[in-house]
């Protein structure tokens, strides 16, 4: 098959070096329940450390989670019509683990915690899940603390679980978030949002959850609390917000160019799966953006393809750049991408969804990229 190079002498957009690859047939912690880490960070290098509670749930997470998941046509249609898996924010990554908790899917799960020496064994981990059905994760107001480039999070929690035999029960806790600052990460791999430790505890059923909730991350200090953020507009990528989301192809790309948008490379990069054709170095890959100044996204019709536990997707997209002499470009090509059933990925690392391949072509500012946007993915 072909190799297609988007333009290198005019296109600053991508020396990115996407290739064509699709195919014909492209078939192919700890206690029941509550997992806990010891051991958190300084919060704003000001905040003392807490040990972790060990909880011992005889139930686990209800399904609900606050964040509703983003679902497209070709996710629903493989099964993945409750999956969240978006590490935008601290908010998002709880939502994330306990849906995965809720889905059984216990390599994802794990992923949602940083890989530090606290953190305790998969396989200890999965024992901790074993006699959970679901559990409901209320969020309190979460902190925000910075320092020497790096962001924590305190998020209280409420957790009421359902074990397989019935059984429920209520936790409190505190969740502390990790995040080195994106723009200066400069070497792989990328290391997204995730959770440094967590102290949760049994509480009873009439307990005053709202006021436990709200003295839960007392330990951490009093970081800033986040304001409410207003919706966010779906077709937003500029680098004004920030999108880390893996829960459906579109998300992807999203969070590709939206990381492209804010110059965090290495983030950019980690959205290719290791697998993908003729990816160049991340160098290469960084330089190829050297002039770029933003770029827009237009996504068309996902087409889902499945077989033999994996899951493929096709997207036809449209994007728009501007470069830093204003320079206007438009291409239009298509994106493949792979995932790896979550329910039979079995020890970690788990492999997210990610970008096997794209074709993508300079065209005319003033093309009808509609219409150019339908045979995208037809073309080989």
């Amino acid at each position: 098959m072909e190799t297609n190079i988007v333009n290198k002498k005019t296109n600053h957009l991508s020396t990115l070096i996407f290739t064509a690859l699709i195919v014909g047939a492209l078939a192919a912690g700890c206690g029941s329940g509550v997992s806990t880490s010891s051991s958190a960070p300084t919060l704003a290098a000001t905040v003392a450390v807490r040990p972790t509670a060990q909880p011992q749930p005889t139930t686990a997470p209800t399904r609900a989670p606050t964040i509703a998941p983003t679902v497209t046509p070709a996710i629903a249609a493989t099964g993945f019509t409750s999956y969240l898996d978006d590490r935008s924010d601290a908010a998002a990554v709880i939502h994330s683990l306990f849906n995965a908790i809720n889905l059984h899917q216990y390599v994802r799960a794990y992923s949602y915690w940083d890989d530090t020496p606290e953190r305790v064994a998969f396989d200890q981990f999965e024992a901790g899940y074993q006699d959970t059905a679901s559990v409901q994760v209320t969020l309190g107001a979460i902190g925000l603390g910075a320092g020497a480039g790096n962001l924590y999070a305190p998020v209280p929690v409420t957790l009421i679980t359902k074990s397989t035999a019935g059984a429920t029960q209520t936790f409190v806790g505190c969740y502390l978030l990790h995040l080195g600052q994106p723009a200066i990460q400069g070497t792989l791999p990328f290391r997204p949002w995730g959770i440094q430790s967590a102290t949760v505890q049994p509480v009873a059923d009439n307990a005053d959850l709202a006021g436990l909730t709200s003295h839960a991350c007392d330990s951490y200090g009093q970081p800033p609390t986040l304001p409410p953020q207003p919706t966010a507009d779906p077709g937003d990528i500029s680098a004004n917000q920030y999108i880390d989301n893996r829960t459906d192809p579109v998300e992807v790309l999203r969070s590709l160019y939206n990381a492209i948008n804010r110059h965090e490379y290495v983030r950019a990069y980690s959205y290719w799966n290791s697998t993908a054709q003729n990816l160049p170095g991340l160098d290469q890959f960084e330089q190829g953006y050297s002039s770029t100044q933003a770029v827009t996204l237009t996504a068309g019709l996902v087409t889902p393809d499945a077989g033999a536990g994996q899951f493929y997707y096709t997207v036809p997209v449209t994007l728009k750049a501007s470069l830093s002499d204003g320079t206007p470009q438009t291409f239009v090509g298509c994106y493949v991408l792979h995932i790896s059933n979550p329910d039979i990925q079995a020890a970690p690392p788990f492999q997210p969804l990610g970008i096997e391949s794209a074709n993508v072509q300079q065209v005319a500012n003033g093309a009808n990229t509609a219409q150019l946007m339908n045979q995208a993915c037809s073309l080989p």
